[in-house]
């Protein structure tokens, strides 16, 4: 009986280790019980929120920091992909790098919007591969569209190329995007992604010279590509950071005032 009993007491302590090492295989920070169901039911809320309540539950998942990850890294696979773009644009928000492989996968996704959401997390976390996506995105027919994909990319660049999302003169968006699609070409060596921009829309080629900027450069010389974790004084050269929620509601009146509101309802 004694024999059985250390037997058992053995077990129990063979299976409390290996609770323990389960607990902590995750990389991030765990929440207790009661927070991570908060953050589970705020999650899963999204689907049903609009606006200033959507944007208040994404700013609250932003400043509750790493606890918040795992929800936020399953909630990229979710089956809503209002769920699945809010958690990408929550996850930029808190700038864990450890979580990039998670949205390299989340590039994959079928729906557009989350692509999108995904690729300016990216872009803005140091991860300049996924620029091309932005950069097909200042051509959107959708106004907060273009105006989210340029911010991310004048965020991680320090460039502009003269671009503005509201310009109504057709000849000059298009001078500027393949100004942007030029960058990227001499970057990446891939030619033909302003190349077949340029024939595509019968541009000379003298448009896609490295110059209509309308923001002095912080710091390199034209074209030199900025450390997108350079801390920045927000009150110089009016470089005050942006919140920008996912899926802009068209017709709100914030574009380029600091604030975008979700699309929804």
């Amino acid at each position: 009986m004694r024999i059985a009993a250390i037997g058992a007491s053995m077990l129990l302590l063979l299976a409390s280790c290996s609770t323990t090492e389960m607990k902590s295989e995750s990389p991030f920070l765990q929440p207790n019980s009661l927070m991570g169901d908060e953050i589970s039911r705020r999650v899963e809320q999204i689907p049903y929120q609009h606006r200033d309540e959507l944007l208040q539950n994404l700013m609250w998942l932003a400043q509750t920091g790493e606890q918040t990850i795992p929800a936020l890294l399953q909630g990229l696979n979710h089956e809503n992909p209002k769920v699945r773009s809010s958690c990408a644009w929550v996850l930029g928000r808190v700038r864990d790098r450890r979580t990039i492989p998670n949205l390299q996968n989340a590039m994959q996704d079928g729906e557009a919007t989350v692509r999108m959401e995904c690729a300016r997390t990216l872009v803005t976390m140091g991860d300049l591969k996924w620029s091309p996506t932005l950069i097909e995105g200042l051509d959107s027919d959708r106004k907060e569209v273009r105006f989210m994909c340029h911010e991310a990319l004048k965020t991680a660049t320090g460039h502009d190329f003269g671009y503005d999302h509201l310009n109504q003169n057709t000849a000059d968006l298009h001078g500027s995007v393949l100004r942007w699609r030029q960058w990227w070409s001499e970057y990446s060596g891939d030619a033909m992604f302003a190349q077949s921009y340029m024939e595509q829309h019968k541009l000379q080629p003298a448009v896609a010279a490295p110059n209509g900027e309308t923001q002095p450069q912080t710091g390199g010389t034209e074209g030199q590509v900025r450390n997108p974790n350079q801390n920045e004084d927000p009150n110089q050269n009016g470089n005050q950071p942006q919140t920008q929620t996912p899926n802009q509601e068209p017709g709100t009146g914030n574009q380029g005032s600091g604030e975008q509101r979700p699309n929804g309802g």
